[in-house]
């Protein structure tokens, strides 16, 4: 699995499973615009290492988790 949909599927299932959010609470919270979000969410776009790490922070994700995938 790749990097994008990888990082994306995880971040669903916290998002959705975990913290109850909506995809615009994730956006606005990190800031972002939705469909930016979307995309990565979707695995449809790799998250640049600024907003990367915003989402890393706001969902709590261990980071060497990715190690291997970046």
């Amino acid at each position: 699995m790749s990097f994008k949909m990888h990082f994306g599927h995880d971040i669903y299932h916290l998002r959705t499973d975990s913290l109850k959010l909506t995809q615009q609470q994730v956006a606005d919270a990190i800031p972002i615009s939705l469909r930016e979000y979307q995309k990565i969410e979707k695995g449809e776009l790799s998250p640049g290492s600024e907003i990367f790490l915003r989402l890393v922070f706001f969902f709590n994700i261990d980071i060497q988790k990715y190690r291997e995938d970046l």
